[in-house]
């Protein structure tokens, strides 16, 4: 993993914000995902760079109301190892048609089994929990699945009970509007589990808070959308940058008439 400059300015500037609104929080006992450990691997992969509202969602349920028995991770490898390729499983059991997510999903559920089949005296839920604690995010890199980035690695530890932060567009855009300023996904990773320490706020909430407030913005708020030309898009690193510069422009029409 490369080497990430976390500098205190950077996490005063973050850990203002998040404390703007702090008793706005869930409460992280809350936030506990009970579902099986099947059902939370396919939500893990199915998730990433979809709509989780209208596409994960009417999945899961579908396939927990077919399944009802497949709850433990090595009943889904068994599952998926009755089909003839990972995609037939995919197409057949979760109605979805992906160059890249039958594979990535069978190898997801393979490290779980190993995680799982390394302590064989030990609850499922207790090994995964213990492994999601104590796992690194750097350790996403040595696993070496095709597309299974940081941001998922750090999901599958969420749903398994770890108090840390997926760093997906709405955290990296999040940060990256305070900062004014391009923010790598490790960085807003590691700055946002900062800002929280120093805050003393569960991460896993905040990141709740700041995922509900992007994902679901739509649905929430009216938003005007406006394509910039690729000319002038380039003059601005991130959305903040924009907004910036036009509240700028503004006060100079409003004081100059």
């Amino acid at each position: 993993m490369r080497k990430i400059n976390i500098t205190e300015a950077d996490i005063d500037a973050i850990a203002t914000e998040i404390a703007k609104f702090a008793s706005d929080l869930p409460n992280p006992e809350d936030l506990v995902n009970s579902q099986p450990t099947a059902i939370k691997v396919i939500d893990c992969v199915l998730s990433l760079r979809k709509s989780y509202d209208r596409f994960v969602i009417p999945r899961l349920k579908n396939f927990r109301n077919k399944h009802p028995d497949i709850q433990k991770i090595n009943s889904l490898a068994n599952l998926m190892a009755s089909y003839p390729t990972p995609d037939a499983f995919m197409i057949s059991e979760l109605n979805h048609n992906s160059k890249v997510k039958p594979k990535m999903l069978q190898e997801v559920v393979k490290f779980v089994c190993q995680i799982v089949e390394g302590s064989p005296k030990v609850s499922e839920e207790d090994v995964l929990k213990q492994w999601a604690i104590q796992a690194k995010p750097q350790e996403c890199y040595g696993l070496n699945i095709k597309y299974f980035k940081l941001a998922g690695f750090q999901y599958l530890r969420m749903l398994f009970g770890a108090d840390t932060t997926k760093p997906d567009v709405h955290i990296v855009r999040f940060l990256s509007d305070i900062l004014n300023r391009n923010v790598s996904d490790i960085e807003s990773l590691l700055l946002l589990e900062a800002a929280c320490e120093r805050e003393e706020l569960s991460v896993r909430a905040v990141d709740k808070y700041i995922w509900n407030r992007g994902a679901r913005r739509q649905n929430a708020d009216e938003t005007n959308t406006v394509r910039l030309d690729s000319d002038v898009a380039a003059a601005f690193p991130n959305e903040g940058a924009v907004n910036k510069a036009l509240r700028s422009l503004l006060q100079y029409f409003r004081q100059n008439g």
